[in-house]
């Protein structure tokens, strides 16, 4: 019995003795192949070389980066590349399918950076790589002439002139820039509907709006962002009805910081005092009590305390003023026999422009209803006098070249100089002569360059300058202030599609006398057709 114990102890011994042999010859003769199983992938290499990944850049400038990306064995054509820009209020934006990059950012300025993601795909494996770039972005907007132009005739873009002749005085030739379709580079479409007026009001740094209207509606940006912000009862406190949402007009009152709106008819006021960006009500006439009135033409004039807004109503024949209160219209007292005619009863005719002429007169040129008929009144109102001879001058224009053609007028604060601009020709003829208007040539647009004038206005801002022609001077040029010393008019030839900004000195005043040489006028070219220009003062009040 303990031999059979003792017997089956030594096979046992034996079969995990077996066991453990046939396993180490097994292992011997295995064939490892674990390095042709599995293989190493190679990296796809992205280096910004010495270049920061964290950069500041200017809004609408074109950020350059030049990354050195490769994959070993793999062929530049099978590697894509793909950089798109995003933000906590910006959405994820595609920029670039190029391996270099360089493009205009025109993301909104932000406190917080935004993040510029680098995408690169191997198509052979479709592995990818990512690389982030910070992008801290800054405001590049700033004092220059805002145009709207319109290239379909059914839809607009914003753009920015930045230039010795719009903005502050340490411009030169050199430094203009144009930012042009800010409004669609922003937002990343077209305004709907073309822009007929513009109001662009910077208050004391709480109040920052550019107002514009269309045939239908009336929108409000940031002029140093242009982003959708407001349309139509947005920006008001009390609700409009549609069926009288048909905008006719916009007026900025600067020295007093009031807005006023034309609304079919009705004007409409919101005053910038703490910061209020909203219009409240209509303003009132001044026998609300008996009739409604409807305007057609709105104008500034005058200076400082003396400054004040009129309107022409077209449903009563009257010119009024906005009384000192800015809550309703105020009408002039019954008139003197003497008086060159009567603001309170003009007659059958429209007012198609409202300016300043010399010494705070406000000028207003009345269309007949019927007929070619034209004329320019002339009011001096003191809203402290007596104010029963209010028009001081009428001047019949019907005689004048072209008049029933004019696209444009301007008069001057500082002159007795009047101009106006058919489609050819600028006109002048001075306000001080008595007797009957003699209207002489000045400039005559270079219609195959330039095409057709279609509009034209003084330039009435401080600090800009202008080049003039001086013989006195090494280069033959000199720089003198641009304030009321400029005429600004804008052209388009429609064979081309393309509209033009160009500015034109007043080398004479009381002579209108317009520089001859074209080669130091100002020309800013390449938009649509404009349809409207103002002025962005970014120093505020």
């Amino acid at each position: 019995m303990m031999f059979n114990a003792i017997k089956k102890e030594i096979m046992k011994k034996l079969s995990i003795f077996f066991l453990l042999f046939m396993t180490v010859v097994a292992t011997s003769c295995y064939d490892d192949k674990s390095s042709t199983d599995f293989e190493v992938v190679k990296p796809i290499v992205i280096d910004f070389g010495d270049a920061s990944t964290s950069v500041n850049v200017f809004q609408f400038d074109t950020l350059k980066i030049s990354p050195i990306i490769y994959k070993n064995g793999v062929k530049d054509e099978n590697l894509t590349y793909e950089w798109k820009i995003q933000g906590d209020k910006y959405p994820e934006t595609v920029l670039s399918h190029k391996m270099t990059f360089s493009e205009p950012i025109s993301v909104v300025p932000d406190s917080k950076a935004y993040n510029l993601i680098l995408t690169v795909t191997d198509k052979t494996t479709g592995i990818q790589e990512f690389a982030r770039i910070s992008v801290s972005v800054q405001a590049s907007l700033g004092t220059g002439l805002f145009v709207a132009d319109t290239r379909d005739g059914q839809n607009s873009d914003i753009s920015l002139i930045m230039s010795m002749n719009f903005s502050t005085r340490n411009f030169t030739d050199k430094d203009t820039r144009i930012f042009r379709n800010v409004y669609s580079s922003v937002n990343q479409h077209l305004l709907d509907g073309v822009v007929t007026g513009m109001s662009s009001l910077i208050r004391s740094g709480d109040c920052r709006t550019l107002t514009f209207v269309t045939a239908e509606n009336v929108y409000r940006v940031d002029p140093y962002e242009l982003v959708d912000k407001e349309k139509n009862n947005d920006i008001f406190v009390f609700p409009i009805d549609e069926s009288e949402f048909v905008p006719k007009g916009i007026l900025l009152w600067n020295y007093k910081g009031l807005e006023l709106l034309n609304l079919d008819g009705h004007v409409y006021r919101r005053t910038t005092n703490w910061g209020n960006l909203t219009y409240d009500f209509y303003l009132l006439p001044p026998d609300f009590d008996e009739r409604d009135y409807y305007v057609t033409m709105m104008g500034v004039c005058g200076s400082y305390y003396n400054e004040f807004p009129y309107v022409f109503d077209k449903k009563n024949q009257r010119i009024l003023v906005v009384s000192s209160w800015y809550d309703s219209f105020q009408q002039f007292p019954k008139q003197s026999s003497s008086a060159a005619f009567d603001v309170n009863n003009i007659g059958a005719y429209d007012a198609i422009w409202m300016g300043e002429g010399e010494n705070s007169q406000l000028l207003t040129v009345f269309k007949a209803e019927q007929g070619n008929e034209r004329w320019l009144g002339m009011m001096k109102y003191d809203s402290y006098g007596s104010n029963e001879k209010v028009g001081v001058g009428k001047f019949d224009l019907s005689h004048c070249p072209g008049i029933s053609e004019a696209v444009g007028f301007a008069s001057s604060p500082v002159s007795p100089d009047f101009y106006y601009a058919t489609k050819d020709q600028i006109y002048t003829f001075s306000l001080g002569n008595a007797g009957e208007v003699v209207a002489e040539p000045r400039y005559a647009v270079d219609k195959e360059r330039d095409g057709d004038i279609t509009s034209m206005r003084l330039w009435r801002e401080e600090y800009s300058r202008m080049n003039v022609s001086n013989s006195g001077s090494s280069t033959g040029i000199s720089t003198q202030s641009a304030q009321n010393r400029l005429l600004v008019i804008t052209t388009y030839k429609e064979s081309t599609g393309e509209g033009k900004v160009i500015t034109i000195p007043i080398t004479q005043l009381r002579s209108g006398t317009l520089e001859p040489n074209r080669d130091v006028h100002g020309r800013y070219e390449g938009f649509g057709r404009i349809t409207s220009v103002t002025y962005n003062n970014t120093s505020g009040y």
